[in-house]
């Protein structure tokens, strides 16, 4: 029997969890490839020709001999046209280094559970658009899993803490900063309970503004601190440690450990490199080397504040903030979002593991059977336990970039300009249709392009092409003027889909983006 498993596919990190229907609740998975623990770290390692490749500690030790042939952070490549260098012959696509991952983790889940691990919902950042996700769905398939949705990160967290402190959250508004290891989130979420069916209700988890960064997170802090490290050994030793490739591993390894201790202490020692050389730094030192990376989520999470109350009429004091990703347990990320709101953020007992236990939850609650039992708020104040169930429309998302099509506009007495028509705006709901109609602007056409822009800046160089297709076979001598309409709209897990028909004939063409073939125009 297949059971169905949530997967948070970090940058620096992993997990996998299930529903434990026996206990009501989802659990992450103990995982063998990381000695017993409940986090994986996402590192590849290609030892050699014919060789499988090792992923997790093992990986990440190796970088210390072989850093070469060791993938870090390919999170932060998705989506794009990077390949990783020659290893062997061989390069890798970031879809494929994160199969490896992937493999791992389910592998490990049915180990543990004694069951096959095939269906599964994996998590991405909110901000993620439409190549970032396709290539996530690509590396799900390459691992030989059905994923049956993707779910943006800060929803998963939402969720696995509505379920668990609903009292905390339900009706109200809930901006989730999510600081991962690789990347960053900020989304402020509106989570409901209504009566459903029976005896039951119903939640809903509902995006109504989001930001963020794919190239921010608490590696980026862990960069910082091996910097302060670096130059503490050059003044005090005379060692410039940064001339050894070999070293970066082990630097970085004890520069994240050194981190999660500065949370807790006034100053930390930092082993430097395999020859021992020490440093010590301190709160304060590391606090203000690593302040713009902070002011950079401040700035988003104020933005996302301000979207808020323009577009939805949502007040600052009336927002909740939950912390999200390992890197939010910092004390500077609790202080400057006190100073923001005047209140300290909501926090659960590990942070690290709300997205993969949300995405759990999700896995299950997909399923048209699928419910939980919630300690509900009554009005008296108190709770009772009753069955919570969401279905498919449960959880509604909404898009990060828009999408339009080229299209020639008037620009003065027979002058015409090219310009991007936006069908799908930014912030579009997922799996609604967005139509518009256009006309052809020549005589004769057998053929009509429809060329696909991402963003929506009326200039086309200000926007990314990413796909043309065409609808072939139309008669001749045809006066320009035809109707054409194109419907586009984003699928549950946020992949661009649609059609462009032509009215006159019917004849039409599926919009469905060619990775490899978009990659390569806009690289």
């Amino acid at each position: 029997m297949a059971v169905r498993c949530g997967i948070d596919l970090g940058t620096t990190y992993s997990s996998i969890s299930w529903f434990d229907s026996y206990n009501n609740r989802a659990d992450p998975i103990d995982l063998d490839a990381a000695d017993g623990g409940r986090i994986l770290r996402s590192v590849v390692y290609y030892p050699g020709p014919g060789q499988a490749p090792v992923v997790g500690d093992a990986a990440w030790n190796a970088a210390r001999q072989s850093p070469d042939r060791v993938i870090v952070g390919i999170k932060r490549a998705m989506g794009s046209d990077f390949k990783t260098p020659d290893i062997d012959g061989m390069s890798y696509t970031p879809a494929q280094v994160s199969s490896e991952i992937l493999k791992v983790l389910a592998a490990d889940a049915q180990k543990y559970l004694g069951e096959e691990v095939k269906d599964v919902v994996i998590t991405v950042p909110a901000h993620f658009g439409d190549n970032e996700r396709a290539e996530t769905m690509e590396a799900g398939r390459l691992a030989g899993l059905n994923a049956l949705q993707l779910l943006s990160e800060p929803q998963a967290a939402a969720l696995a803490f509505a379920v668990e402190k609903v009292a905390d959250i339900v009706d109200k508004c809930l901006l989730v900063y999510d600081l991962g290891g690789g990347t960053f989130d900020v989304t402020l979420i509106r989570t409901t309970l209504a009566p459903g069916a029976g005896n039951a209700m119903d939640l809903k988890v509902d995006t109504l503004c989001k930001d963020g960064n794919a190239a921010l997170g608490g590696l980026d802090w862990d960069r910082a601190l091996a910097e302060i490290v670096a130059e503490k050994v050059q003044q005090v030793h005379g060692i410039d440690i940064t001339l050894d490739l070999k070293n970066e591993a082990l630097l970085l390894d004890n520069c994240e450990k050194a981190k999660r201790h500065l949370s807790r202490v006034g100053s930390v020692s930092v082993v430097a490199d395999a020859a021992n050389h020490q440093v010590e730094v301190s709160v304060a030192e590391f606090e203000d080397r690593t302040n713009d990376l902070l002011l950079q989520t401040q700035m988003l999470l104020e933005k996302v504040i301000d979207d808020a109350e323009k577009t939805h009429g949502i007040r600052r004091d009336s927002i909740d903030v939950m912390l999200s990703g390992g890197s939010s347990k910092m004390p500077m990320v609790k202080k400057m979002i006190t100073g923001v709101l005047g209140r300290a953020p909501l926090e659960y007992k590990n942070p690290e593991l709300l997205v993969t236990i949300g995405a759990a939850y999700w896995a299950h609650l997909l399923q048209s059977t699928g419910t939980v039992q919630m300690a509900v708020p009554t009005p008296d104040g108190g709770r009772q336990t009753t069955t919570v169930s969401m279905g498919p429309a449960g959880i509604t998302e909404i898009a990060s970039e828009a999408v339009g099509v080229e299209v020639l506009r008037p620009d003065g007495p027979g002058q015409w300009r090219r310009s991007n028509a936006v069908i799908v705006p930014r912030a579009a709901a997922y799996e609604r249709d967005f139509k518009k109609e256009f006309q052809t602007t020549e005589d004769d056409m057998t053929e009509v392009p429809i060329v696909l822009y991402k963003g929506d800046a009326d200039d086309l160089d200000q926007c990314e092409q990413l796909m043309t297709f065409t609808i072939g076979g139309l008669p001749p001598g045809r006066p320009a003027g035809q109707r054409i309409e194109v419907t586009l709209r984003y699928d549950s897990s946020g992949i661009l889909r649609g059609t462009a028909v032509d009215l006159a004939t019917r004849k039409a063409c599926d919009i469905v983006i060619d990775r490899d073939k978009a990659l390569k125009a806009t690289a």
